[in-house]
C-alpha cells in the first residue's frame, strides 16, 4: 500500500500533465460531461501528490512499527 501511495504521489508532482490526461480519461469513459480533474492547476495536482507521499509514509511506518516491536 505504501509503494502504491508512493510511486502514485511521485507521479502527481513529477508528472502532473500525465495524471490529468488520464483522470480525465477515465471521467469521460465513466460519465460524459462531468466535472474533471483537469481543472485542478498544477499546483493542486502536486500538493495532492504531496499528502499522497505523507500517507506512503504513515504506512511503511505502521509496516515498521509491526516488524520491529
Amino acid at each position: 500500500m505504501g509503494a502504491g501511495f508512493l510511486a502514485f504521489g511521485l507521479t502527481m508532482i513529477l508528472r502532473p500533465g500525465y495524471v490529468r490526461a488520464n483522470l480525465d480519461r477515465f471521467a469521460d469513459s465513466w460519465k460524459q460531461g462531468s466535472w474533471h480533474p483537469y481543472k485542478m492547476p498544477d499546483w493542486g495536482l502536486r500538493l495532492a501528490g504531496l499528502i499522497g507521499i505523507v500517507g506512503a509514509t504513515l504506512f511503511f511506518y505502521i509496516a515498521y512499527l509491526a516488524l520491529h516491536l
